[in-house]
Protein backbone atom coordinates (compact mmCIF):
# COMPACT_ATOMS: atom_id res chain seq x y z
CA UNK A 1 0.00 0.00 0.00
CA UNK A 2 1.35 3.45 -0.89
CA UNK A 3 0.61 7.13 -1.51
CA UNK A 4 -0.59 8.56 -4.82
CA UNK A 5 2.83 10.02 -5.63
CA UNK A 6 4.70 6.82 -4.78
CA UNK A 7 2.33 4.74 -6.89
CA UNK A 8 2.57 6.98 -9.95
CA UNK A 9 6.33 7.32 -9.63
CA UNK A 10 6.51 3.54 -9.88
CA UNK A 11 4.04 3.33 -12.79
CA UNK A 12 5.81 6.04 -14.81
CA UNK A 13 9.39 5.33 -13.75
CA UNK A 14 10.41 4.72 -17.38
CA UNK A 15 8.73 7.86 -18.76
CA UNK A 16 10.65 11.06 -19.56
CA UNK A 17 8.64 14.20 -18.82
CA UNK A 18 10.12 16.25 -21.61
CA UNK A 19 9.25 17.95 -24.88
CA UNK A 20 8.71 14.62 -26.65
CA UNK A 21 6.04 13.61 -24.15
CA UNK A 22 4.45 17.05 -24.49
CA UNK A 23 4.23 16.55 -28.27
CA UNK A 24 2.55 13.17 -27.80
CA UNK A 25 -0.01 14.73 -25.45
CA UNK A 26 -0.58 17.59 -27.89
CA UNK A 27 -1.11 15.16 -30.77
CA UNK A 28 -3.43 13.05 -28.61
CA UNK A 29 -5.48 16.15 -27.80
CA UNK A 30 -5.74 17.08 -31.47
CA UNK A 31 -6.92 13.57 -32.35
CA UNK A 32 -9.57 13.68 -29.64
CA UNK A 33 -11.06 17.06 -30.48
CA UNK A 34 -11.08 16.45 -34.26
CA UNK A 35 -12.63 12.98 -34.06
CA UNK A 36 -16.05 12.59 -35.73
CA UNK A 37 -18.52 15.22 -34.48
CA UNK A 38 -16.07 16.34 -31.80
CA UNK A 39 -14.53 18.51 -34.54
CA UNK A 40 -17.73 20.52 -35.03
CA UNK A 41 -18.33 20.75 -31.30
CA UNK A 42 -14.88 21.94 -30.22
CA UNK A 43 -14.60 24.19 -33.28
CA UNK A 44 -17.69 26.23 -32.42
CA UNK A 45 -19.69 27.73 -29.58
CA UNK A 46 -22.87 25.66 -29.88
CA UNK A 47 -23.71 22.79 -27.56
CA UNK A 48 -26.24 19.97 -27.53
CA UNK A 49 -26.61 19.56 -31.29
CA UNK A 50 -23.63 17.25 -31.83
CA UNK A 51 -23.32 13.58 -30.88
CA UNK A 52 -20.16 13.65 -28.79
CA UNK A 53 -18.85 11.02 -26.43
CA UNK A 54 -15.79 9.71 -24.65
CA UNK A 55 -15.43 5.94 -25.01
CA UNK A 56 -13.33 3.13 -23.61
CA UNK A 57 -11.43 3.20 -26.89
CA UNK A 58 -10.46 6.84 -26.30
CA UNK A 59 -9.30 5.99 -22.79
CA UNK A 60 -7.27 3.01 -23.93
CA UNK A 61 -5.72 5.03 -26.77
CA UNK A 62 -4.71 7.80 -24.35
CA UNK A 63 -2.67 5.44 -22.18
CA UNK A 64 -1.27 3.33 -25.02
CA UNK A 65 -0.44 6.14 -27.49
CA UNK A 66 0.95 8.71 -25.07
CA UNK A 67 2.59 6.48 -22.47
CA UNK A 68 2.76 3.05 -24.15
CA UNK A 69 0.93 1.55 -21.18
CA UNK A 70 -2.13 -0.62 -20.65
CA UNK A 71 -5.06 1.14 -18.97
CA UNK A 72 -6.15 -1.96 -17.08
CA UNK A 73 -2.68 -2.49 -15.66
CA UNK A 74 -2.55 1.11 -14.48
CA UNK A 75 -5.95 0.82 -12.80
CA UNK A 76 -4.85 -2.39 -11.13
CA UNK A 77 -1.78 -0.67 -9.66
CA UNK A 78 -3.84 2.32 -8.53
CA UNK A 79 -5.81 0.00 -6.27
CA UNK A 80 -2.70 -0.27 -4.06
CA UNK A 81 -3.09 3.38 -3.03
CA UNK A 82 -4.02 3.54 0.64
CA UNK A 83 -4.13 7.32 1.16
CA UNK A 84 -7.07 8.08 -1.15
CA UNK A 85 -10.70 6.97 -0.88
CA UNK A 86 -11.19 4.62 -3.81
CA UNK A 87 -14.95 5.16 -3.82
CA UNK A 88 -14.48 8.76 -4.99
CA UNK A 89 -15.71 8.60 -8.58
CA UNK A 90 -14.00 11.76 -9.87
CA UNK A 91 -10.85 12.05 -7.79
CA UNK A 92 -9.97 8.34 -8.04
CA UNK A 93 -10.60 8.12 -11.77
CA UNK A 94 -7.47 6.78 -13.48
CA UNK A 95 -7.35 9.44 -16.18
CA UNK A 96 -8.05 12.33 -13.83
CA UNK A 97 -5.32 11.19 -11.45
CA UNK A 98 -2.89 10.62 -14.31
CA UNK A 99 -3.49 14.08 -15.78
CA UNK A 100 -2.81 15.71 -12.43
CA UNK A 101 0.32 13.62 -11.86
CA UNK A 102 1.68 14.46 -15.33
CA UNK A 103 1.03 18.16 -14.66
CA UNK A 104 2.96 17.79 -11.41
CA UNK A 105 5.94 16.18 -13.18
CA UNK A 106 6.06 18.91 -15.82
CA UNK A 107 5.83 21.67 -13.22
CA UNK A 108 8.68 20.20 -11.19
CA UNK A 109 11.01 19.30 -14.05
CA UNK A 110 13.97 21.65 -13.60
CA UNK A 111 15.27 20.78 -17.05
CA UNK A 112 12.35 22.73 -18.51
CA UNK A 113 12.09 26.50 -18.55
CA UNK A 114 9.35 28.16 -16.48
CA UNK A 115 7.41 28.86 -19.67
CA UNK A 116 7.71 25.23 -20.82
CA UNK A 117 6.64 23.90 -17.43
CA UNK A 118 3.39 25.88 -17.55
CA UNK A 119 2.78 25.22 -21.25
CA UNK A 120 3.25 21.45 -20.91
CA UNK A 121 1.21 21.26 -17.71
CA UNK A 122 -1.60 23.21 -19.37
CA UNK A 123 -1.68 20.74 -22.27
CA UNK A 124 -2.29 17.72 -20.05
CA UNK A 125 -4.95 19.67 -18.15
CA UNK A 126 -6.49 20.45 -21.55
CA UNK A 127 -6.99 16.72 -21.99
CA UNK A 128 -8.64 16.57 -18.58
CA UNK A 129 -11.01 19.39 -19.61
CA UNK A 130 -11.73 17.97 -23.08
CA UNK A 131 -12.69 14.65 -21.58
CA UNK A 132 -14.73 16.22 -18.78
CA UNK A 133 -16.64 18.36 -21.27
CA UNK A 134 -17.38 15.38 -23.55
CA UNK A 135 -18.60 13.19 -20.70
CA UNK A 136 -20.82 15.81 -19.08
CA UNK A 137 -22.20 17.04 -22.40
CA UNK A 138 -23.20 13.51 -23.46
CA UNK A 139 -24.88 13.03 -20.08
CA UNK A 140 -26.95 16.21 -20.26
CA UNK A 141 -27.78 16.14 -23.96
CA UNK A 142 -28.58 12.45 -24.33
CA UNK A 143 -30.82 13.24 -27.29
CA UNK A 144 -29.11 15.88 -29.47
CA UNK A 145 -31.12 19.00 -30.28
CA UNK A 146 -31.24 20.79 -33.64
CA UNK A 147 -28.69 23.43 -34.60
CA UNK A 148 -31.51 26.00 -34.56
CA UNK A 149 -32.28 25.12 -30.94
CA UNK A 150 -28.57 25.18 -30.08
CA UNK A 151 -28.26 28.64 -31.64
CA UNK A 152 -31.27 29.87 -29.68
CA UNK A 153 -29.70 28.46 -26.52
CA UNK A 154 -26.36 30.16 -27.17
CA UNK A 155 -28.02 33.52 -27.85
CA UNK A 156 -29.92 33.16 -24.60
CA UNK A 157 -26.73 32.88 -22.51
CA UNK A 158 -25.49 35.98 -20.73
CA UNK A 159 -21.96 37.34 -21.10
CA UNK A 160 -20.99 35.85 -17.74
CA UNK A 161 -20.51 32.51 -19.54
CA UNK A 162 -16.93 31.98 -20.67
CA UNK A 163 -18.10 30.40 -23.93
CA UNK A 164 -19.51 33.82 -24.88
CA UNK A 165 -16.06 35.37 -24.46
CA UNK A 166 -13.99 32.81 -26.39
CA UNK A 167 -14.20 31.58 -29.99
CA UNK A 168 -15.10 27.95 -29.31
CA UNK A 169 -15.21 25.09 -26.78
CA UNK A 170 -11.57 24.28 -27.49
CA UNK A 171 -10.60 27.73 -26.24
CA UNK A 172 -12.98 27.29 -23.31
CA UNK A 173 -11.04 24.20 -22.17
CA UNK A 174 -7.71 25.95 -22.64
CA UNK A 175 -9.01 28.91 -20.63
CA UNK A 176 -9.95 26.56 -17.78
CA UNK A 177 -6.48 24.99 -17.80
CA UNK A 178 -4.63 28.31 -17.67
CA UNK A 179 -7.02 29.70 -15.08
CA UNK A 180 -6.39 26.66 -12.89
CA UNK A 181 -2.61 27.01 -13.15
CA UNK A 182 -2.93 30.62 -12.01
CA UNK A 183 -4.98 29.63 -8.97
CA UNK A 184 -3.82 28.54 -5.51
CA UNK A 185 -4.14 24.90 -6.64
CA UNK A 186 -0.75 25.11 -8.35
CA UNK A 187 0.84 24.74 -4.91
CA UNK A 188 -0.70 21.29 -4.51
CA UNK A 189 0.14 20.38 -8.11
CA UNK A 190 3.79 21.14 -7.48
CA UNK A 191 4.09 19.28 -4.18
CA UNK A 192 1.63 16.47 -4.95
CA UNK A 193 2.09 15.11 -1.41
CA UNK A 194 -1.15 16.15 0.26
CA UNK A 195 -3.45 13.22 -0.56
CA UNK A 196 -6.11 14.59 1.78
CA UNK A 197 -6.47 17.71 -0.36
CA UNK A 198 -5.96 16.05 -3.75
CA UNK A 199 -9.64 15.02 -4.19
CA UNK A 200 -10.74 18.63 -3.64
CA UNK A 201 -8.15 19.86 -6.13
CA UNK A 202 -9.33 17.44 -8.82
CA UNK A 203 -12.99 18.13 -8.10
CA UNK A 204 -12.30 21.85 -8.31
CA UNK A 205 -11.29 21.66 -11.98
CA UNK A 206 -14.01 19.13 -12.80
CA UNK A 207 -16.80 21.14 -11.16
CA UNK A 208 -15.88 24.32 -13.04
CA UNK A 209 -17.03 22.67 -16.26
CA UNK A 210 -19.81 20.64 -14.65
CA UNK A 211 -21.41 23.77 -13.17
CA UNK A 212 -21.10 25.58 -16.49
CA UNK A 213 -22.95 22.84 -18.35
CA UNK A 214 -25.50 22.44 -15.56
CA UNK A 215 -26.35 26.13 -15.83
CA UNK A 216 -26.47 25.99 -19.63
CA UNK A 217 -28.81 23.01 -19.45
CA UNK A 218 -31.07 24.94 -17.07
CA UNK A 219 -31.24 27.66 -19.70
CA UNK A 220 -32.17 25.02 -22.25
CA UNK A 221 -35.04 23.81 -20.06
CA UNK A 222 -36.26 27.41 -19.74
CA UNK A 223 -35.95 27.75 -23.50
CA UNK A 224 -38.21 24.75 -23.98
CA UNK A 225 -40.69 26.02 -21.44
CA UNK A 226 -40.81 29.44 -23.09
CA UNK A 227 -41.15 27.81 -26.49
CA UNK A 228 -38.50 30.14 -27.92
CA UNK A 229 -36.87 27.47 -30.04
CA UNK A 230 -36.54 28.23 -33.74
CA UNK A 231 -36.73 24.57 -34.72
CA UNK A 232 -39.88 22.46 -34.97
CA UNK A 233 -40.30 19.89 -32.24
CA UNK A 234 -40.43 16.32 -33.49
CA UNK A 235 -43.08 13.83 -32.42
CA UNK A 236 -42.12 11.92 -29.30
CA UNK A 237 -43.01 9.00 -27.04
CA UNK A 238 -42.57 8.64 -23.31
CA UNK A 239 -40.09 6.07 -22.10
CA UNK A 240 -40.07 4.21 -18.78
CA UNK A 241 -38.99 7.25 -16.81
CA UNK A 242 -41.27 9.69 -18.60
CA UNK A 243 -38.51 11.18 -20.73
CA UNK A 244 -39.24 12.08 -24.32
CA UNK A 245 -37.87 9.77 -27.00
CA UNK A 246 -37.80 10.96 -30.61
CA UNK A 247 -38.95 8.19 -32.95
CA UNK A 248 -40.27 9.75 -36.13
CA UNK A 249 -37.26 10.10 -38.43
CA UNK A 250 -34.88 7.40 -39.59
CA UNK A 251 -31.90 9.74 -39.55
CA UNK A 252 -32.16 9.61 -35.77
CA UNK A 253 -30.87 6.02 -36.02
CA UNK A 254 -27.29 7.32 -36.07
CA UNK A 255 -28.00 9.43 -33.02
CA UNK A 256 -29.42 6.49 -31.07
CA UNK A 257 -26.66 4.11 -32.12
CA UNK A 258 -24.10 6.63 -30.88
CA UNK A 259 -25.92 6.82 -27.55
CA UNK A 260 -25.84 3.03 -27.30
CA UNK A 261 -22.17 2.69 -28.24
CA UNK A 262 -21.18 5.43 -25.80
CA UNK A 263 -22.73 3.38 -22.97
CA UNK A 264 -19.90 0.86 -23.51
CA UNK A 265 -17.51 3.33 -21.89
CA UNK A 266 -18.47 1.89 -18.51
CA UNK A 267 -19.66 -1.60 -17.59
CA UNK A 268 -22.15 -0.40 -14.99
CA UNK A 269 -23.52 2.05 -17.52
CA UNK A 270 -24.00 -0.58 -20.21
CA UNK A 271 -25.43 -3.30 -17.95
CA UNK A 272 -28.40 -2.05 -15.95
CA UNK A 273 -30.23 -4.51 -13.69
CA UNK A 274 -33.53 -2.62 -14.01
CA UNK A 275 -33.37 -2.97 -17.80
CA UNK A 276 -32.52 -6.66 -17.49
CA UNK A 277 -35.70 -7.07 -15.43
CA UNK A 278 -37.75 -5.29 -18.11
CA UNK A 279 -36.23 -7.63 -20.69
CA UNK A 280 -37.32 -10.62 -18.60
CA UNK A 281 -40.88 -9.32 -18.60
CA UNK A 282 -40.86 -9.47 -22.40
CA UNK A 283 -38.73 -12.56 -23.10
CA UNK A 284 -40.09 -15.20 -20.76
CA UNK A 285 -38.03 -18.32 -21.48
CA UNK A 286 -34.70 -17.07 -20.20
CA UNK A 287 -33.19 -16.46 -16.76
CA UNK A 288 -31.69 -13.32 -15.26
CA UNK A 289 -28.42 -15.20 -14.87
CA UNK A 290 -28.27 -16.06 -18.56
CA UNK A 291 -28.98 -12.51 -19.76
CA UNK A 292 -26.59 -10.90 -17.32
CA UNK A 293 -23.82 -13.34 -18.18
CA UNK A 294 -24.32 -12.72 -21.88
CA UNK A 295 -24.16 -8.93 -21.40
CA UNK A 296 -21.01 -9.20 -19.30
CA UNK A 297 -19.28 -11.42 -21.86
CA UNK A 298 -20.39 -9.10 -24.65
CA UNK A 299 -18.95 -6.11 -22.78
CA UNK A 300 -15.65 -7.86 -22.01
CA UNK A 301 -15.29 -9.04 -25.60
CA UNK A 302 -15.89 -5.52 -26.96
CA UNK A 303 -12.99 -4.25 -24.82
CA UNK A 304 -10.39 -6.82 -25.86
CA UNK A 305 -8.90 -4.51 -28.49
CA UNK A 306 -9.80 -1.92 -31.11
CA UNK A 307 -10.83 -4.63 -33.61
CA UNK A 308 -13.42 -6.19 -31.29
CA UNK A 309 -14.66 -2.73 -30.27
CA UNK A 310 -15.26 -1.79 -33.92
CA UNK A 311 -16.93 -5.15 -34.53
CA UNK A 312 -19.23 -4.53 -31.56
CA UNK A 313 -19.98 -0.99 -32.65
CA UNK A 314 -21.02 -2.16 -36.13
CA UNK A 315 -23.31 -4.83 -34.73
CA UNK A 316 -25.07 -2.48 -32.30
CA UNK A 317 -25.47 0.14 -35.01
CA UNK A 318 -27.02 -2.45 -37.33
CA UNK A 319 -29.57 -3.42 -34.68
CA UNK A 320 -30.74 0.17 -34.24
CA UNK A 321 -30.76 1.07 -37.95
CA UNK A 322 -32.59 -2.09 -39.05
CA UNK A 323 -35.15 -1.85 -36.25
CA UNK A 324 -36.07 1.78 -36.98
CA UNK A 325 -36.04 1.07 -40.71
CA UNK A 326 -38.46 -1.83 -40.28
CA UNK A 327 -40.82 0.28 -38.16
CA UNK A 328 -40.96 2.98 -40.82
CA UNK A 329 -41.29 0.69 -43.81
CA UNK A 330 -44.20 -1.20 -42.26
CA UNK A 331 -45.96 1.83 -40.77
CA UNK A 332 -46.07 0.40 -37.28
CA UNK A 333 -48.01 3.14 -35.55
CA UNK A 334 -47.74 3.73 -31.84
CA UNK A 335 -50.27 5.76 -29.91
CA UNK A 336 -49.01 8.93 -28.26
CA UNK A 337 -47.97 8.32 -24.68
CA UNK A 338 -47.39 4.59 -25.13
CA UNK A 339 -44.73 3.18 -22.81
CA UNK A 340 -41.49 1.72 -24.09
CA UNK A 341 -42.64 -1.70 -22.85
CA UNK A 342 -45.70 -1.62 -25.12
CA UNK A 343 -43.58 -0.51 -28.03
CA UNK A 344 -41.07 -3.30 -27.42
CA UNK A 345 -43.79 -5.91 -27.05
CA UNK A 346 -45.09 -4.91 -30.46
CA UNK A 347 -41.62 -4.86 -32.04
CA UNK A 348 -40.65 -8.15 -30.40
CA UNK A 349 -43.67 -9.96 -31.77
CA UNK A 350 -43.03 -8.75 -35.29
CA UNK A 351 -39.24 -8.73 -35.49
CA UNK A 352 -38.22 -11.74 -33.42
CA UNK A 353 -40.99 -14.25 -33.87
CA UNK A 354 -42.85 -13.51 -37.10
CA UNK A 355 -42.01 -15.74 -40.06
CA UNK A 356 -42.70 -12.84 -42.40
CA UNK A 357 -39.81 -10.80 -41.10
CA UNK A 358 -37.76 -9.29 -43.93
CA UNK A 359 -34.40 -10.49 -45.18
CA UNK A 360 -32.41 -7.72 -43.46
CA UNK A 361 -33.84 -8.55 -40.04
CA UNK A 362 -33.32 -12.27 -40.50
CA UNK A 363 -29.73 -11.66 -41.57
CA UNK A 364 -29.19 -9.43 -38.56
CA UNK A 365 -30.64 -12.04 -36.21
CA UNK A 366 -28.25 -14.63 -37.63
CA UNK A 367 -25.30 -12.25 -37.27
CA UNK A 368 -26.27 -11.64 -33.66
CA UNK A 369 -26.53 -15.38 -33.00
CA UNK A 370 -23.10 -15.93 -34.55
CA UNK A 371 -21.62 -13.11 -32.49
CA UNK A 372 -23.01 -14.46 -29.23
CA UNK A 373 -21.68 -17.90 -30.17
CA UNK A 374 -18.26 -16.37 -30.77
CA UNK A 375 -18.02 -14.47 -27.48
CA UNK A 376 -19.00 -17.58 -25.52
CA UNK A 377 -16.38 -19.68 -27.30
CA UNK A 378 -13.69 -17.02 -26.79
CA UNK A 379 -14.56 -16.29 -23.16
CA UNK A 380 -15.83 -19.57 -21.74
CA UNK A 381 -14.68 -22.15 -24.32
CA UNK A 382 -18.26 -23.41 -24.20
CA UNK A 383 -20.88 -23.84 -26.89
CA UNK A 384 -24.40 -22.63 -26.27
CA UNK A 385 -27.17 -25.23 -26.50
CA UNK A 386 -29.60 -24.94 -29.39
CA UNK A 387 -32.40 -24.53 -26.83
CA UNK A 388 -30.89 -21.55 -25.04
CA UNK A 389 -29.40 -19.72 -28.02
CA UNK A 390 -32.59 -18.33 -29.68
CA UNK A 391 -34.04 -17.02 -26.43
CA UNK A 392 -30.70 -15.53 -25.40
CA UNK A 393 -30.35 -13.82 -28.77
CA UNK A 394 -33.88 -12.41 -28.56
CA UNK A 395 -33.32 -11.26 -24.99
CA UNK A 396 -30.10 -9.52 -26.00
CA UNK A 397 -31.88 -7.84 -28.93
CA UNK A 398 -34.64 -6.54 -26.68
CA UNK A 399 -32.18 -5.41 -24.00
CA UNK A 400 -30.25 -3.39 -26.59
CA UNK A 401 -33.44 -1.60 -27.61
CA UNK A 402 -34.36 -0.90 -24.00
CA UNK A 403 -30.84 0.35 -23.22
CA UNK A 404 -31.05 2.67 -26.23
CA UNK A 405 -34.53 4.14 -25.99
CA UNK A 406 -35.33 4.02 -22.29
CA UNK A 407 -32.20 5.66 -20.86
Amino acid sequence: MSTVLETFNEIFKDVEFDKNLYKLILHSNIKLITKNENKNFFGGQLIGCYVVKYTYYDKDEFFSYVFDKDSEEIEKKLKTISTLNQSFKISFDSINLTCFYIAHRFLTNNKLSKKEQLEYAAEILNYFNYRTLLVICSNYFIYPISEEEALSLFERLSNRYIIKKVKNWNEYCQYRSNEYLESKQIVLLKSFRNDDELPNAINDLFIRTKDTLKNIYREFIKLQEDDNSIGIRKSTLNDLEGKEVIVDNLHSAEKYSNILVSSLSDKNNFIRSDYVNVTLSIIKNISYKHINECLELFYEYSHKDSKTFNETQQLLTSIIINTLSYIQKHNLHVKEGASIIKILNMITGVLLYSRKTNVEINTLKQQLSNHIDKIYKVSTKKKLSSKVKPNLRNAFYVYVLIRTFAD
